[in-house]
């Protein structure tokens, strides 16, 4: 697989806000906060999301990228 700059830039985003997102998360579990329902709420809504959509876009980026862009044949007419 070619990696251009672009998507070798994408894939290192992705893997820093991947990290820091399962820091926030191991930091909330093993944290005295963990009975804080603010940060559960934030955690559960932002972070959850967040670490679904990182690694799911690096794991299978690639497919996804080519199933949005997948363009639909346009129908010819006869003028």
């Amino acid at each position: 697989i070619i990696m251009t700059n672009n998507n070798r830039q994408l894939r290192t985003q992705l893997r820093w806000i991947h990290i820091l997102a399962s820091a926030l998360l191991g930091m909330f579990v093993y944290s005295p906060w963990r009975s804080s329902h603010t940060l559960g709420i934030v955690i559960s809504f932002a972070v959850f999301p967040i670490l679904t959509i990182t690694g799911v876009w690096m794991w299978k980026g690639a497919r996804i990228k080519k199933l949005l862009t997948k363009s639909k044949p346009i129908p010819q007419t006869n003028d």
